[in-house]
């Protein structure tokens, strides 16, 4: 029954959905962490090497839908927490390329931290997608594990749990190719138990999001750990994933300071100190 509910959830979002690839990709920066310390993204670093790193959202569209990857986070005490400032508000960051937060139609949630599924409440029509095992670790074992909590806040957690109950969640089980058109979801554990890489079919090819699984391109390329992993080696193991799943397509880290610093030695192009057009 279970999985009957859960596959007309899924035609219902697709009937929903438009065909053929999305048409424009942008990366939205919310927040920075100044200074902060490089050991976070990269295990091997120096414990005195500082980066700026940015904390951003990617919005995707084709026609009148729109797609948002992660949501973000609105509880700015508790970014301060983090040594994250300069946080804007989602209104007006979502409008520098022309989207309004009411019509964002999906958000996929790569994992359950703070500041990537804090911002939930701003996308009041969406639906959200979330690996189950994300949603059951981090709402069950989790709290009673000291060593897994790191990062995670019950108030998103409970957030997540009440939009399932109010039918807006759907729960992906690993690998789901063709969960919207022109949308792939891969399982690519070990930041968090859970964690999502989401491939889009745009009109200049393949685009992978992979939040925090990789948070910069240097993790991948040389196999650098990450500073902050549940499972540093499971971790690893999905940068072999990612590989393969990108197909030679375009990846965006989750905390790539590149993408800010050089757009265009990237491919991207810079739109304002917010967005970064990836494809248009």
């Amino acid at each position: 029954m279970r999985f009957v509910a859960f596959a007309l959830a899924l035609s219902c979002a697709s009937t929903a959905a438009a065909e053929g690839p999305f048409e424009k990709v942008w990366c939205l920066r919310y927040a920075t962490a100044r200074g902060a310390p490089l050991s976070i993204v990269h295990a091997d670093a120096a414990p005195d090497a500082r980066a700026d790193l940015p904390f951003a959202m990617c919005v995707a569209t084709r026609g009148e839908e729109v797609l948002v990857l992660d949501a973000g986070y609105v509880n700015q005490a508790l970014g301060e927490q983090f040594g994250v400032r300069d946080w804007s508000e989602y209104a007006g960051l979502l409008a520098e390329v022309g989207v309004r937060p009411e019509a964002v139609g999906h958000v996929t949630l790569s994992h359950l931290h703070w500041d990537h599924a804090g911002g939930t409440s701003r996308f009041p029509n969406a639906k959200f997608i979330v690996q189950r095992r994300e949603l059951e670790y981090a709402a069950g074992a989790m709290p009673h594990n000291s060593a897994a909590r790191n990062a995670f806040e019950a108030e998103d957690v409970l957030a997540v749990v009440r939009l399932n109950w109010e039918g807006r969640v759907l729960l992906v089980d690993g690998d789901v190719e063709g969960v919207l058109p022109g949308v792939d979801l891969y399982l690519t554990p070990g930041h968090t138990n859970g964690t999502m890489t989401v491939c889009l079919d745009t009109v200049k090819g393949r685009v992978c999001y992979s939040s925090d699984a990789v948070y910069t391109y240097r993790n991948l390329e040389e196999d650098v750990p990450l500073g902050l992993a549940l499972d540093a080696g499971e971790a690893v193991e999905s940068f072999k994933k990612i590989r393969r799943i990108l197909g030679g397509g375009t990846l965006i880290p989750g905390h790539e300071p590149r993408i800010w610093s050089e757009p265009e030695k990237l491919g991207f192009r810079k739109i304002s100190e917010h967005a970064v057009a990836i494809v248009e």
